[in-house]
């Protein structure tokens, strides 16, 4: 089972503390039985059992009845309940807005996507959004309790009043209100960076390479970046962070963003500023990332003037947020880095715009984008708060 951070939880009294501690060894498969657990939490049997009992009441865990070895009764077989506890998840993948209902093992039990235009209005884009949210609702297992609704999206965001500002996919969408456009029935409502999602997911799965510091570059449609250190990620209240790709630089000057700035980052480097010379040369080439990423792996990119200025743009941006925040690790996603030669040429311009003497130059690193990660991401801050309510409740 793929848990919240259930050590990272706060109990009133040392029971609660107790059923969390049982809970987590039987869902890591690191216990089976009553007496596996009090062996493990060096707890007398009687407690043990009123541990046990209060956790199948809550209806995390499931008891079955176990095979007779000998006298007395037979030690029933405990396993973790992962659908006691759910949570829906919405966020962009291409020019759709993806739903997704996971329970506590992340694992996927209901999905809707739904495409939308790209001349969409706030009105648009919150009809489809609160359709997802009550169809995840519905598609609820009896029994499960729904945690809330994750919002994950890219673009600008006003995190504090949960107000999705502007996107690049919708440049027709300006200042959605979020919470109103989901409502009551599915709250309660997060909303969160689609990068700070992908990165916390990526720190519970490996949480050593981003103890000294690490950039997460996304270089894809827009270009955005997220920060994590000493195994937390930085996520300001505001939501404002990261936005790297509207940068402004003097030769990319003239050229309109849908900010509402000119000469930014995203206007020379993007891919949604390049996909039409692109498809001038390969007029297949999809919009969807994941599709791009297999696209452009076979594509002579290098070849390209435009995006050898793309390239060097970027590597100029990433090593001067790097002066700014020192990362050790650097992990770039996105269709482009799927292109062996490209990828190659963006590495040396990176390191050839060099560090600060006596510093050594970050570990640069090409990985896949995954909305795995980002799901997971979204969801475990939802999830943890249920759980632990559960496990502190009477």
């Amino acid at each position: 089972m793929t848990l919240p951070a259930i050590d990272q939880m706060l109990f009133s009294d040392g029971h609660g503390s107790d059923r969390a501690r049982a809970f987590t060894l039987v869902a890591r498969g690191q216990a089976h039985s009553r007496p596996e657990i009090g062996s493990a939490l060096g707890l007398r049997s009687t407690t043990t059992s009123r541990l046990v009992g209060d956790l199948v009441e809550r209806r995390l865990l499931l008891e079955t009845a176990g095979q007779k070895a000998g006298r007395g009764r037979p030690a029933g077989i405990l396993i973790a309940n992962p659908r006691r506890i759910g949570a829906s998840v919405i966020y962009v993948a291409s020019q759709s807005l993806v739903g997704a209902l996971v329970d506590l093992d992340g694992q996927l039990l209901e999905e809707r996507v739904v495409e939308i235009a790209s001349d969409a209005d706030n009105d648009v884009v919150a009809n489809v959004m609160a359709g997802i949210g009550s169809d995840l609702l519905a598609a609820m297992p009896r029994g499960m309790d729904h945690a809330g609704t994750a919002v994950s999206l890219s673009g600008l965001l006003d995190l504090r009043r949960k107000q999705w500002l502007m996107s690049s996919r919708w440049p027709n969408l300006r200042g959605l209100d979020v919470g109103i456009a989901l409502g009551e029935a599915v709250g309660p409502v997060v909303v969160c960076r689609n990068l700070d999602a992908e990165l916390r997911a990526r720190m519970a799965q490996d949480a050593g390479q981003f103890s000294d510091g690490a950039l997460l570059l996304h270089w894809g449609w827009g270009i955005g970046l997220g920060y994590a250190i000493g195994g937390r990620s930085l996520a300001p209240p505001g939501g404002s962070f990261g936005e790297v790709g509207h940068w402004r630089f003097a030769a990319l000057d003239g050229r309109r963003c849908g900010c509402g700035n000119t000469a930014c980052l995203e206007t020379g480097a993007a891919l949604w500023s390049l996909l039409p010379e692109l498809r001038r040369r390969w007029p297949d080439l999809a919009e969807d990332e994941s599709r791009l990423y297999r696209q452009l792996a076979r594509c002579d990119l290098t070849s390209l003037p435009e995006i050898d200025t793309a390239a060097r743009l970027l590597a100029r941006a990433l090593a001067n947020a790097s002066r700014l925040l020192f990362p050790t690790r650097i992990i770039v996603t996105g269709p482009f880095v799927a292109n062996a030669q490209l990828w190659a040429h963006f590495d040396g311009l990176f390191r050839a715009e060099g560090t600060m003497h006596g510093l050594m130059m970050p570990e640069l690193v090409s990985d896949r984008s995954s909305r795995q990660y980002e799901v997971h991401g979204a969801a475990t801050p939802l999830l943890s708060k249920a759980l632990e309510g559960i496990l502190q409740g009477a």
